[in-house]
């Protein structure tokens, strides 16, 4: 084949895809590596007036010797007056419009190719002279892996210009974990609502100020509520009050069946559940989740609470004998009845409230939580600690992984559900002032993230101080997005280098990095949900 037609099919390709604006520099030797992925381009003044060119745009190139198709980004522009160009000097300035007739230049930062239709990294020697093209978008879709499934959260963009191409999460990246990291007013909330409307994967939000409740209820979803002891009032006044606070009040109460309640409007209904924790049938698990033992109170205390599982008020009462009979060390003993005391604080264990008849309030029926979603909102569980409000959480979350890892051990089958935190370092903090806590938390995640991930469990986790989230979360997300924040956040996330791309940057205007795409990071901006 003949170099000329080896152009002309270069030429043709760039065609098939997009429309040609340009070549690969003839002037500036082409060199590109497996560190230095950059090239330079020249687009013709005449096609520079009709298209705007943006750092950051999206370019194709079109190989004519390799015969292959690659995918760039503009990493910057360069204009030259003729003068430059030609290297005349100028004694003093004068103006002459004929001197801006010059290419426009353009840095390409290297991102994929597409080598015998699968796309690879960019490796073929890129030809001076190759056809460089405005990609259509089902080109750059293939081009930055972007797939036709999954969840919707916003459109890829170029520079400000939003593109025609749809930014999509997989069920495979939110079983792998999604950390999403930004300052307050950034778009965090925005992009968890707009993750939350489009899943059709079922899912609990974890929820501490209650900027989901609307949404799920208006969803047709559960609201779950831990109500501490410090409420304990009629169910209908505290439901009132739930509906107050949540700006509701075009809703009323349709039905009460003891702690479970549906809710409705003229637009539709959902359903409360006014939830506590039953002594007897949870604290195994508040022994594990809470951060009070250490890790020797915490095996005595299930050891002695077994021999009697009394009301929480009555532990002391009932037990302590049988502690006598055990005898743990002194120490071990001053642990487990200040730990007690504390679980007794928190005000979620043993709840009763009033209805028709005085109840006990106990848990949802968490399989059918698992077939929905559903928001826990912690919202009077964190005005009494914000211990009362994680370790409802994590005995939540136990109990949903209890019934997927029992799915996929007896069935063989995963269980697609997610599990959204926003303030995610209030329940996954860096360490712990009480011996053991840290040691309880990691073992939590380890679980949740590691195990529940084969089961179907995917986490998304929102926070704007990644500092002070635990380290394993950084390890166990392997999708990350950066949205407008502090150099010390990003740093943390090790996405430091957007720290001055992102400072001046609108809501929901963000970076997602995951191993799923064919390049390393992608730009682009959230849609917008209302509550």
């Amino acid at each position: 084949m003949s170099l000329e037609d080896m152009i002309e099919g270069a030429k043709e390709r760039a065609r098939q895809n997009g429309e040609v604006v340009g070549l690969i520099s003839r002037v500036t030797p082409i060199s590109h590596g497996y560190e230095e992925k950059e090239v330079r381009a020249e687009v013709p003044y005449e096609v520079y007036l009709q298209r705007r060119f943006l750092v950051g745009s999206y370019l194709g190139i079109s190989l004519p010797v390799a015969g292959t198709l690659m995918l760039s980004r503009v990493k910057t522009v360069e204009r030259a007056d003729i003068l430059a160009v030609s290297k005349v000097p100028v004694l003093s300035p004068t103006e002459d419009s004929s001197g801006l007739t010059t290419p426009l230049t353009l840095t390409l930062e290297l991102l994929s190719e597409m080598k015998d239709e699968e796309v690879v990294q960019p490796s073929s020697p890129v030809d001076p002279q190759s056809p460089i093209f405005v990609p259509k978008a089902e080109f750059l879709k293939t081009m930055l892996g972007l797939p036709d499934e999954g969840i919707g959260i916003g459109y890829v963009m170029e520079g400000y210009r939003k593109l025609d191409v749809e930014l999509r999460l997989t069920e495979e990246v939110l079983r792998h974990h999604v950390l999403v990291v930004g300052t307050t007013g950034a778009g965090k909330t925005n992009l968890l609502k707009t993750m939350i409307k489009k899943s059709k994967t079922p899912l609990m939000v974890f929820d501490i100020q209650g900027d989901y409740v609307r949404m799920i209820a208006k969803e047709g979803g559960t609201v779950v509520i831990p109500v501490p002891r410090k409420y304990s009032q009629s169910v209908v006044k505290f439901v009132w009050e739930f509906l107050r606070r949540s700006n509701l009040p075009d809703h009323e109460i349709k039905k009460v069946d003891g702690n479970l309640l549906e809710l409705g409007s003229g637009q539709g209904s959902f359903r409360v559940v006014l939830m506590g924790f039953e002594f007897s049938k949870t604290y195994k698990i508040f022994a594990e989740v809470s951060p009070f033992f250490s890790p020797q109170g915490r095996q005595f205390f299930k050891i002695i609470t077994e021999g009697c599982e009394p009301p929480i008020d009555n532990w002391e009462e009932e037990c302590s004998g049988i502690m006598e009979d055990i005898s743990p060390h002194k120490f071990t003993k001053e642990n487990i009845l200040r730990s007690v005391f504390l679980l007794r604080e928190s005000g979620i264990i043993d709840v009763k409230m009033k209805g028709n008849n005085e109840i006990t309030l106990g848990e949802p029926e968490y399989e059918d939580l698992l077939s929905q979603k559903s928001v826990l909102d912690l919202r009077w569980a964190t005005e009494v600690s914000t211990s009362s409000a994680t370790m409802s959480a994590f005995v939540v979350v136990d109990r949903i992984f209890q019934i997927v890892d029992k799915r996929y051990r007896e069935q063989g089958v995963s269980t697609p559900y997610l599990l959204v935190f926003d303030e995610a370092h209030e329940y996954f903090p860096q360490g712990g002032k009480e011996e053991g806590e840290k040691e309880s938390l990691e073992r939590l995640i380890n679980r949740v993230l590691r195990l529940g991930r084969v089961r179907g469990l995917g986490t998304v986790l929102a926070t704007h101080r990644p500092t002070d989230l635990n380290d394993l979360i950084l390890t166990l997300t392997n999708s990350k997005i950066a949205l407008r924040a502090d150099q010390e956040a990003l740093k943390r996330i090790d996405m430091e280098e957007y720290s001055k791309m992102l400072q001046a940057s609108p809501a929901g205007y963000g970076i997602l990095r995951t191993f799923s795409l064919k390049v390393n990071d992608l730009v682009f901006r959230s849609d917008k949900v209302e509550s």
